[in-house]
């Protein structure tokens, strides 16, 4: 079985407590999980930078790899900027450096938005988190959790990340993986008649009502595929197939059952 989950429920949390739709061995006999939680070993080293004006306010939190090859850090450091934006010109390795300018980028349009509006004495807001989420022997997973208030009805959170190979820093995609058939259509629409706590392909149609054809393939995630101890998490972000109401769909896929889609590539990151 497995649960679905709210969207402020931490992703950590979640994936410690979240069963397998696909029926995996329990935890502690699960001979993969084992092994990839003997190698999380990669020490992570944190930035961070703060501003509030007083009617907004804006955080930016960086983890990145300590003494983990200059590859894989350099590899995490630059995929960091592009997601806060990409506009950092400053040395990566300047880690606080790259916090600071970011979190005065996410400012200035907070700043902008509560001058023009009344807002009540509500604060906008906006708060960025990048951290480790998994690791194995060769490779390492981060996320990068945005949670803002940028006015309007309600907040938005917005959860993305890359799966790195430890000895290149290269960033694994969809492209490892045999994704063009039917059974890995199957694979996944299983996976979301869970989230969604469905029966048939009809009710599941029902849900993914931002998608074009709703009757149709389902998308990949936008958001790369994110190994952990458990599986591949698929992540779907809010107003991505369905309504913000249903929050972020995600499932976790055990690795056994997504071998017979597995590239050698993925296969040989779980040695």
């Amino acid at each position: 079985m497995m649960i679905k989950i709210s969207k402020s429920l931490p992703i950590l949390l979640w994936l410690g407590v979240c069963g397998m739709v696909f029926g995996c061995t329990p935890k502690g006999e699960n001979k993969v999980s084992a092994e990839l939680a003997a190698a999380d070993t990669t020490e992570m080293v944190v930035d961070s930078a703060r501003m509030d004006s007083g009617i907004c306010w804006a955080s930016v939190r960086l983890s990145t790899p300590k003494g983990a090859g200059e590859a894989l850090t350099n590899s995490v450091r630059e995929w960091i900027s592009e997601e806060l934006g990409g506009s950092y010109s400053g040395d990566y390795s300047d880690v606080k450096g790259m916090a600071t300018f970011y979190v005065k980028e996410q400012m200035k349009p907070l700043v902008k938005e509560s001058a023009e509006w009344n807002l009540d004495g509500i604060k906008l807001y906006s708060e960025i988190t990048v951290e480790k989420l998994a690791e194995g022997k060769s490779y390492l997973t981060m996320t990068d959790m945005s949670d803002e208030f940028a006015g309007g009805p309600h907040g938005l959170s917005v959860l993305r990340g890359a799966t790195f190979r430890k000895s290149d820093g290269r960033r694994i995609g969809w492209d490892v993986f045999n994704t063009n058939s039917d059974e890995f259509q199957k694979l996944m629409s299983d996976s979301l008649k869970v989230y969604f706590n469905v029966k048939t392909d009809k009710e599941l149609a029902e849900c993914l009502a931002f998608l074009d054809n709703s009757e149709g393939p389902i998308p990949l995630p936008h958001c790369g595929p994110l190994f952990t101890k458990e599986g591949v998490l698929f992540q779907y972000q809010s107003y991505e197939i369905c309504s913000y109401a249903d929050g972020m769909p995600n499932f976790v896929v055990p690795y056994k059952a997504l071998m017979p889609f597995m590239m050698e590539t993925a296969k040989r990151l779980l040695k």
